[in-house]
Order: structure tokens, then sequence, then C-alpha cells
């Protein structure tokens, strides 16, 4: 076993042996489990391109998927059977081609949002956040590797993994601010001062899996799927779990899959 691959496994198991209730974000999903090392050979055939070779040597001397950034690293064999087109436009701005057009997701940030790994062009080899839904389309990350190694560590040092999305630009965001509106109505309160007891009360009428998000423009999911929260979201669920949200309010999301 090589080096980067004895590290990489026995910081994993350090990261579960110190989470077993699994309560960090994406651990229930993932597990801290890791899929065997795989050649490469059928993945490259499939993709009719070389992986960049950081991956190249992740794939076949580390692991082939499972525990990684948001709700894990997304199983090789599977990502090559939806690989990424670029957007036409990222808001008002047409996409530059130069930049990337074909990507392999490689993991599910939340909210639909993907780390993707460019294949072509000039990002060739580097990670960006494809979460088109939100006008969002960036680099992340110069590597896999980079982005991998950041995970881990933040874990290790008991600090935040990055969010890579700013709060309140998500469709829960949206649901819930829409909802405490209509309440605020109800309740014949100026807009955006339901506090105190009140939000108590409101917030706790919400039950378990009262919000869902659905999927929009995403290759990882199918149209109208349910999704689990990017860690904005998250965040902003256990802001507000001491004025009595429910940590489960959103329901339970779908597993990324093949759409063919």
């Amino acid at each position: 076993m090589s080096e980067l691959a004895t590290t990489v496994r026995e910081a994993i198991a350090a990261l579960a042996a110190s989470d077993r209730a699994r309560k960090r974000f994406g651990a229930a999903q993932h597990g801290y489990e890791l899929a065997p090392p795989i050649p490469v050979a059928e993945v490259e055939r499939t993709l009719g391109v070389e992986l960049p070779e950081d991956v190249r040597v992740f794939v076949t001397e580390v692991a082939s998927g499972g525990a990684g950034p948001g709700y894990g690293w997304l199983p090789i064999q599977r990502a090559t059977e939806i690989v990424t087109a670029a957007p036409a436009k990222v808001g008002a701005r047409s996409w530059d081609p130069a930049a990337w057009t074909r990507a392999l997701p490689i993991a599910h940030l939340g909210c639909g949002y993907a780390a993707v790994l460019p294949l072509d062009g000039g990002a060739r080899g580097e990670i960006w956040i494809d979460a088109r839904a939100i006008e969002l389309v960036a680099p992340i990350h110069t590597t896999f590797t980079a982005m991998y190694l950041a995970w881990i560590d933040r874990l290790a040092r008991g600090a935040l993994p990055d969010a890579y999305v700013r709060p309140g630009v998500c469709a829960f965001s949206a649901a819930l601010s829409g909802y405490l509106g209509v309440m605020e109505q109800r309740l014949g309160l100026p807009e955006s001062t339901l506090a105190g007891d009140a939000l108590r009360d409101v917030l706790a009428q919400l039950g378990p899996g009262a919000i869902e998000i659905a999927a929009e423009s995403t290759g990882l999911f199918a149209i109208g799927d349910r999704l689990d929260p990017c860690l904005a979201c998250a965040h902003l669920i256990e802001t507000l779990a001491g004025d009595g949200l429910r940590r489960d309010v959103i329901a339970a999301g779908t597993r990324p899959r093949p759409l063919r």
C-alpha cells in the first residue's frame, strides 16, 4: 500500500472513531467507508480521455469512491455514466468553452450542487462547483487531491467543511422565508418581526420532512428528485433548532444515480 493510501485510510479511520454517531455533515451517507481501488483503464475507455494524474493515482492506490467531501465521493464507475456538460450560460453570461466542456461529477455537495472534475480545457484537473441552479459555476480547488486532503484536515481540526455557497441563496432558505412571511401575515405582524415565543410556535408546526428540496438543473439527479441540504442550509437549520425548528425538517434526499 502506498504512503498516500496508508495516510488517507488512517485519517478516515480516525475521523470515524471520533464520530461514531455519524453527526458530521454527510457522514450518515458515506459512513466513513472507502470503496476499493480499481484499475482506471475501463473508466478511461468509457470517458474517452485519461484521468488527471492525481485522480489516476487516487483511484488505483487509495479508493474509487466513498467517504469524502459533501455527501461522499461518488464512486467513479457510477460517475462516468453521468458526465456533466458545461452550461450554455451562467446567469446572463455566456459560458467560455475554453474553461471546460465536460466534467466528471465527484461529489454531491447538497441542494443539487456538485463538485466536478473538468476533463478538458484550461481547467482540466481542477475541481469546480456546478451550482448552475443558483448561477454559480466556479473553481473551488486546484486538484482533487487538494480538495480531499483539505476536507480531512478541516474535520480533523474540528472545523466545518467548506460550504462553497453563501447562506440564503438556496431553495430551502426561500421556502422557509416564504413560510415565515405567510405566518406573519396570519398573525398580523409586520414583515420580518416574527421572534420569541411566536417564532418558536410557528417553527414547531413544521413536522419531520415538512419541506422538500427538489432537483432542478443537475446531472446528478432526475428532475424532481428529493435532495439533501447543502452545508449552508444545514447550518441554518442548526441555528434555528434552538428556536424550535426540527433538524429533520427537510425530507431525506435520494442518492445520486445514473440517468440512463
